[in-house]
């Protein structure tokens, strides 16, 4: 927010007030000018006039304009910021902190685009004393910015001393800056005249001519002559030298002289303060009259400005003026008066809030002890409105043997360090935390290790650094008093957390750090450091999968972010959690809605710190998606501002690079991007970005066939992630040791792994991981299904990502198919589960599409054919009209539109979204050939058992059987028939081959519950009877085919199974007799 202008401060952004000016219409027709120029240029030397004839011209000629005055304190840009944010309305331009000086430019147009929308055109924006500015400072490229936000009803005027700098060469050339130099602004013979009017003393002409002849248009000389000659009655005084300020020097002692001892002694007095009001004159002087003495001097034409407006009015010295008086005052007090004066000066400065008029007092001075007093009282403030340049430059000019005393002074430097230079941060949080043992100052250096420890995690090159910091904050915080400062205790437990995390989440009291430190995050009373500890939290929240607590904290903090004292870097900060929450719960849409978002925030701002980090999760999201276009075009981006990027940034981009080319199915080059960011994993020293890559490692060289390797990455996993308490990271370890265990055939062991994997996802709600490929996830389903593990966990799965394993599961009963087709017995569509009928009774004509499409095949089905089929009454064009129609109509029916697809005049159903009884039955027949044939082992009898039961399960009954004799369906439920009682055949010779009656029997019976016409089955059944001795059971089943081919008009049975019957009754007839006879 904008700081509340202090009063003497005001003189800033205070334009001059004028009394008895000159208008000069001569240079007022050169200014009008302004409106075809971006820039107006106003050079000259001192005393030229440059300022009285700019404000001059905005009090004549311009309604809207701001004043800006330039000191040398502006060559730190978070300094002009500072007060330039006072112009506008409070609050709406921001301060300039140090997460924006990665893109001081984007910031500097975004903050004069405000500026700018809140001035109403035309208007005038005036930089005095440009020349204060060191030529080495960034503002220069910031006047740039300014100069190109400019609406075309604007103007900056720039009033120096010196010519323009190079930089502004390129506004000479494009004819958008104007130039009025000393040759313009020197007092022609008729504005000298003009001037010695307003005086009110006419002079002759010799005088005039002569007044003219000696200061040759300077206005500055000019005054002071005038000024000589009305206390001396003569004109002829003047030097030879034509140096402004030695010739001002001359003529400002011999006016000096004139004025009585009172005013003399208030000028020498208040020579060491740049701006004042009449309250700090008196208390620097002590003379009640200080203020009418100034406003007199003012009146008099006496270099001294005024600048009125927002309460007491404000006196300037002109520059020439004040120099002169500095040096008269170090020649007319004594050495211990002279002292005492400025240490005065320096006392109301601060009493005032001028901290850095006060700064350069003492600077000058050398009194480093004040200095050093000074930085330390005003050093959060000054952080706090990122004027962090200012502050460490006034640290940097203390001797080490001063700053020595105080730890504090060498934390300050090290905050100030903290975001353009983290490695030398941290080694100053070294010397502060050293600096701190022999006290008991436990705050200083429970901060000190959170300054430290953020400043490793800020780099993210060498997280090992971390080490001694942990151990250090854990001793620091269990020993901590309860009367410990309580920000210092909150800010470290917060940094101890995340530096667990990143660095030793193998920490068996990791959970207990955590709670700790997420009730302390309360303790932070500042909005911003609060937010910041939060997003920190929910960073490594979300690297752990604990899902839950981040969205209530995302929650939490986009309730405070609507606070208008959030900062933008807060606000990124936040799109960037947000969209690694939404990219690791599988939300590519909103993922990808806040890394824009976040993008954009940084862009407008000029915080582009995690720009990288959002564009790494955006391509993250892409690639788990499958969205591998906008996943190469983030990638790209990402490549694009690599420049900057910090160790574990770059590890990311080479993971996700190798992640896209095993997507790719290119595993050779997902080797090579991999093995790059595992080298970058190791040297950052962080476990949990090993363990990714080592993860990536063991799939890729599984792929490759390369088993020692891929043993030796998960060994070496298995070793790094024991006792880690990161359940995200489990269930991507135990689901890479499933699929590559049971791709090996060890079942068991890769079913107990999946078990536990799943079991995870359930309980913490995962449904995505980072390197999720889906045809793996697809096939650990099947096989997790297939097993009855996780049921409902594993098919929500399915449905949310959408998982189909490359051979279609149409076997894998609990599959979650959006919509199952039954054709075999009653005819039955279920979408999601739940039958078409159940909700309202669907239209005739599009379920009688749906039987005929299936009746056909239902794959590459011709529309004219299903046209003929069904509207084989009207031509050929009426019914491909109606064949239209009625196939928009099914799929709303069926509530997916996609469904159906329709391909070069050909319909066939979408084989990933539609399970048809058929196609499974297709499925299991091919897999009891192929178990059965001839040329194979006698197959385990469990694997027999469960084709027969797969097979029962698809086939109910005659295919379409409610449709009667219809001929679109009578030749396929035939041929559906003869499949059917051949593999049921086949099943049940394997039993009788292997003298297991009993399981054949019980198979004969299952096909005839399928299809009670099947008499082969009859005579079957009764021999497994027979052979059983069960002959009475044998016996019944003859009379149950004798009915039964009799009610379905089949005639009575062949005389191959009135045969067997026959036998029965023999065998019947001889067991009685036995049985009677003992």
């Amino acid at each position: 927010m904008a700081p509340n202008p202090r009063p003497a401060s005001r003189a800033k952004i205070t334009r001059p007030s004028l009394a008895g000016v000159l208008g000069r219409e001569r240079l007022f027709a050169i200014l009008d000018q302004r409106d075809r120029n971006a820039v107006v240029w106003v050079s000259g030397p001192p005393g030229s006039g440059k300022t009285t004839l700019v404000a001059s011209y905005l009090e004549q000629r311009c309604s809207e304009s701001c004043w800006y005055q330039l000191d040398a304190s502006d060559s730190d840009v978070a300094t002009f910021f500072y007060y330039m944010a006072q112009i506008a309305s409070a609050g709406s331009l921001p301060l300039f902190t140090s997460e924006y000086h990665a893109d001081l430019s984007a910031f500097a147009r975004r903050y004069f685009r405000t500026l700018y929308s809140q001035l109403r055109p035309p208007f005038v924006l005036v930089l005095d004393n440009y020349q204060d500015v060191s030529t080495q400072s960034a503002f220069h490229s910031v006047v740039l910015d300014a100069v190109a936000e400019l609406p075309p009803d604007g103007c900056i005027v720039i009033i120096s001393r010196a010519e323009p700098p190079p930089d502004m060469v390129r506004l000479r050339a494009n004819r958008a800056m104007l130039l009025l130099g000393w040759q313009d602004l020197r007092l022609s013979r008729s504005e000298s005249d003009a001037m010695v009017s307003l005086w009110g003393r006419p002079l002759p002409e010799a005088d005039l001519a002569e007044l003219y002849h000696k200061t040759e248009g300077w206005a500055a000389g000019l005054v002071l002559l005038l000024e000589h000659s009305l206390a001396s009655g003569s004109i002829d005084l003047m030097p030879s030298s034509r140096a402004p300020q030695v010739v001002f020097d001359y003529l400002a002692g011999e006016v000096f002289q004139s004025f009585d001892e009172r005013t003399r002694r208030l000028l020498l007095k208040t020579a060491f303060v740049p701006e004042m009001t009449s309250s700090m004159a008196e208390k620097i002087t002590g003379d009640p009259a200080a203020g009418e003495i100034l406003t007199m001097l003012h009146g008099g034409h006496h270099f001294v400005s005024l600048k009125a407006g927002g309460g007491d009015s404000i006196y300037q010295y002109h520059p020439l003026l004040r120099e002169f008086l500095r040096a008269r005052a170090a020649v007319s007090f004594s050495p211990s008066e002279y002292r005492a004066l400025r240490r005065a000066s320096v006392d109301v400065l601060e009493d005032e809030g001028e901290v850095e008029e006060a700064a350069v007092l003492l600077r000058e001075d050398g009194d480093f002890h004040a200095l050093k007093r000074l930085a330390l009282e005003h050093a959060p403030d000054m952080l706090a409105h990122g004027r962090a340049e200012t502050l460490e430059s006034w640290l940097d000019e203390i001797p080490d043997e001063v700053l020595d005393t105080d730890p504090w002074c060498f934390h300050w430097k090290a905050a100030c360090r903290f975001a353009s230079a983290p490695r030398e941060s941290r080694l100053l949080y070294e010397r502060v935390f050293k600096g701190f043992e022999g006290e008991s100052d436990i705050g200083g250096r429970l901060l000190a290790c959170a300054g430290a420890m953020d400043a490793i995690i800020h780099e993210l090159d060498d997280l090992s650094l971390l080490d001694p910091w942990i151990d250090r904050t854990k001793a620091l915080l269990t020993d901590a008093p309860p009367g410990a400062e309580s920000g210092a205790v909150a800010r470290a437990a917060v940094s101890l957390f995340v530096a667990l995390v990143f660095r030793q989440p193998q920490q068996p009291d990791m959970k207990a750090w955590a709670e700790r430190a997420f009730g302390c995050v309360g303790e932070l009373g500042d909005t911003n450091a609060r937010l910041s500890a939060q997003l920190l939290m929910a960073i490594t929240l979300n690297y752990t999968g604990q899902f839950g607590r981040v969205r209530e904290l995302i929650d939490e903090m986009g309730r405070t972010c609507r606070s208008p004292d959030v900062t933008p870097l807060a606000l990124t900060v936040l799109k960037d959690v947000e969209s690694m929450y939404f990219m690791l719960t599988a939300d590519h849409d909103r993922c990808l809605e806040a890394v824009f978002d976040g993008v954009d925030i940084g862009q407008a701002s000029g915080v582009n710190l995690w720009r990288y980090h959002l564009l790494s999760n955006g391509a993250a999201a892409a690639l788990g998606a499958g969205d591998l276009i906008s996943a190469e075009e983030l990638l790209g981006k990402m490549h694009e501002h690599r420049e900057g990027a910090r160790r574990l940034d770059r590890c990311s981009y080479h993971y996700y690079r190798s992640w896209m080319a095993m997507l790719r199915n290119d595993v050779v080059e997902a080797h090579q991007e991999q093995k790059t960011a595992l080298r970058l994993a190791i040297e950052s020293g962080c476990p949990f970005y090993e363990v990714l890559c080592r993860l990536a490692l063991a799939q890729i060289f599984h792929e490759l066939g390369d088993e020692r390797r891929t043993v030796t990455n998960l060994r070496r996993v298995r070793k790094l992630a024991r006792g880690i308490n990161n359940r995200l990271m489990e269930y991507m370890a135990f689901t890479t040791y499933a699929y590559i265990t049971l791709a090996h055939g060890r079942r068991r062991t890769g079913l107990n792994a999946l078990r536990y994997a799943f079991g995870l996802g359930r309980e913490h709600g995962f449904t995505h991981f980072l390197w999720w490929r889906p045809r793996l996830m697809a096939d650990l389903c099947v096989h997790a299904l297939e097993a009855g593990i996780e049921v409902d966990y594993v098919k929500n799965l399915i449905r949310s990502r959408d998982l189909m394993p490359d051979t279609r599961p149409v076997s894998v009963n609990e599959w979650p198919w959006p919509i199952r087709i039954r054709s075999f017995g009653e005819f039955q569509v279920l979408t999601h589960g739940t039958p078409l009928g159940a909700i309202a009774k669907p239209q005739q004509k599009p379920i009688e599409l749906l039987k005929t499409l299936v009746a056909f095949g239902a794959m590459d089905v011709k529309e004219r054919d299903l046209a003929c089929a069904l509207w084989p009454r009207i031509d050929a064009d009426c019914a491909h009209r109606s064949l239209t129609t009625t196939l928009h109509r099914l799929r709303k029916v069926l509530a997916h539109q996609h469904v159906i697809g329709l391909k070069h005049g050909r319909l066939s159903l979408d084989a990933r979204c539609c399970w048809l009884d058929a196609h499974a039955l297709e499925c299991v027949l091919e897999d009891i050939d192929a178990t059965l044939g001839y040329t194979r082992p006698r197959p385990p009898e469990e694997l027999v058992t469960n084709l027969a039961d797969r097979l029962f399960d698809i086939y109910r009954g005659p295919f379409m059987a409610g449709e009667g004799d219809h001929p679109r369906y009578a030749s396929a439920r035939e041929r559906f028939r003869n499949y059917v009682l051949r593999a049921v055949s086949e099943l049940a010779r394997y039993w009788e081959e292997g003298r297991r009656w009993d399981q054949a029997a019980r198979l004969y019976a299952r096909g005839l519950e399928a299809d009670a016409l099947a008499e082969g089955f009859y005579r079957r059944l009764m021999l497994c009877y027979r052979q059983l001795g069960r002959h009475a059971e044998a016996v019944d089943v003859y009379d149950s085919c004798r009915r039964t081919l009799a009610a379905g008009r089949e005639g009575a049975p062949s005389p191959e199974t009135t045969a067997i019957y026959e036998s029965v009754l023999e065998a019947l007839s001889e067991a009685s007799e036995t049985q009677h006879y003992g």
